[in-house]
């Protein structure tokens, strides 16, 4: 490695992308705290010279004719912004040598584990369970929280979910993203009458198959160690049916008054997750609260432009707190 320039120790680390938008706003709190970091792009990975330590876990990146140093001793917090495997559905015309390249470049991200003394927002281990449906659900209901009737299914029939069962939300096991002819197809949660599901046409692979709510409210939880932030979704003033991704257009969020045993709920799920952040999704229903999922990596950006939450802030306070931690 070259010796050229001043050797930066960044007191926290950042694992993201160049076009994460989200962790551009942590960034400028960091900036505005004074904060030494070290932000590191999956695709500068291939442009840098890296060299990592595994037995003394010392890691060196040099780029742009400047060098960066990270050891236990000066890594107080690690920002963990994706998701923890790499995730290729098809084939997306790239030579396989590119595609093996972004398998090792992965792969050494999560060899970055090596820092766990450092306050992991969140755990690459954490984040890896934590992104699994089965898993998430059963924590939640063990949380506290009701969820609707639900299957893991490659043949589903009209009495899995109870003879009430009428229609049902349909969603992938894994998040759902093809790449075909230069296009990215991303699968939204879809419904459809139970009677209609032809058993035979699912055979290929499972889903996930849950009891629709009617007339729901939908709700975003994100969770901060200990903070809560909710957010109710509507369009037009009228909760939306269906998966309101779908009508993000037209979708408006308003600050939600959480009942504090809801909020109570959001924080234990998280904390039993292993994880210090959550991106909780909640439905209002019937004067019943749902559960329908939690991402350990969930976007957030768009509830500080549109709600003025904190959550930049209240992200770089954790990420900057003088002490690391092992535990949460």
């Amino acid at each position: 490695m070259s010796a050229e320039s001043k050797c930066i120790v960044p007191n926290v680390l950042l694992l993201a992308s160049r076009y994460d938008l989200t962790c551009d706003y942590v960034v400028a709190q960091l900036r505005r705290k004074s904060i030494p970091y070290f932000r590191l792009n999956t695709e500068d990975l291939s442009d840098s010279m890296v060299e990592l330590d595994p037995v003394r876990r010392d890691l060196v990146v040099e780029r742009q004719g400047q060098s960066y140093r990270v050891t236990p001793e000066g890594l107080r917090s690690v920002f963990f912004r994706r998701p923890v495997y790499l995730r290729d559905y098809g084939d997306d015309n790239r030579p396989p040598a590119e595609r093996f390249s972004r398998y090792q470049w992965a792969a050494f991200v999560r060899n970055l584990m090596l820092f766990h003394e450092a306050r992991w927002v969140n755990d690459p281990t954490a984040t890896y369970r934590a992104e699994h449906k089965a898993v998430q659900l059963w924590a939640a209901t063990q949380a506290g929280f009701v969820v609707p009737e639900t299957r893991v299914t490659n043949s589903p029939h009209t009495c899995s979910l109870g003879r009430k069962c009428r229609d049902v939300a349909i969603k992938g096991l894994d998040t759902v993203l093809l790449r075909t002819g230069g296009y990215e197809m991303f699968g939204f949660t879809t419904f459809e009458s139970l009677e209609r599901l032809n058993s035979v046409a699912w055979r290929s692979a499972p889903a996930v198959i849950q009891a629709a709510l009617a007339d729901k409210l939908d709700i975003r939880v994100t969770v901060i160690e200990n903070r809560v932030f909710a957010a109710s979704i509507t369009a037009h003033g009228k909760p939306i049916a269906g998966d309101w991704r779908k009508r993000k257009s037209n979708a408006r969020f308003h600050e939600f008054d959480l009942p504090k045993e809801m909020a109570e709920r959001c924080r234990l799920l998280v904390k039993s997750l292993g994880l210090r952040f959550g991106a909780i999704d909640l439905a209002l229903c019937k004067g019943e609260y749902y559960f329908f999922e939690i991402n350990p990596t969930g976007e957030w950006a768009w509830l500080v432009d549109t709600v003025g939450f904190p959550i930049d802030k209240a992200i770089a306070e954790v990420l900057s707190e003088n002490e690391p931690s092992n535990a949460y």
